[in-house]
């Protein structure tokens, strides 16, 4: 799955939309809000490492060791994310994945999200 695809099959998740927080639009933030509270949550990075496309996503803390011992070297510790959320957060290269299981991915962690912010459908 390319970078493009892969930002496309994100934002088709309700109340998902887009952000760049950092310089440049080569680092894409999924984000869903509960406009209840006004709160967001980041359910998908995607972006450009030397030269590779990521996906950072979110998972609980044993499906996140699980899959980076599963998949040593083509999932990571959540690149660019803090200490507190390394446990939660993987970081996958997109080459090494079949679009099937990048989008189980990208599902986890929206729903994730979504609890956090205790959205309901």
């Amino acid at each position: 799955m390319d970078k493009q695809t892969l930002i496309e099959y994100c934002l088709t998740k309700q109340g998902s939309y887009i952000d760049f927080p950092f310089a440049g639009d080569n680092y894409a933030t999924i984000k869903i809000k509960n406009e209840k509270t006004g709160r967001y949550k980041i359910f998908a990075e995607i972006f450009e490492l030397k030269g590779e496309n990521m996906l950072t996503f979110s998972t609980d803390s044993e499906l996140a060791i699980l899959l980076r011992n599963q998949y040593p070297d083509m999932i990571i510790k959540g690149y660019h994310c803090p200490s507190v959320q390394a446990k939660y957060k993987s970081s996958a290269y997109l080459k090494f994945f079949e679009s099937s299981l990048i989008k189980q991915f990208v599902d986890t962690s929206y729903e994730i999200a979504k609890e956090k912010l205790k959205i309901k459908d």
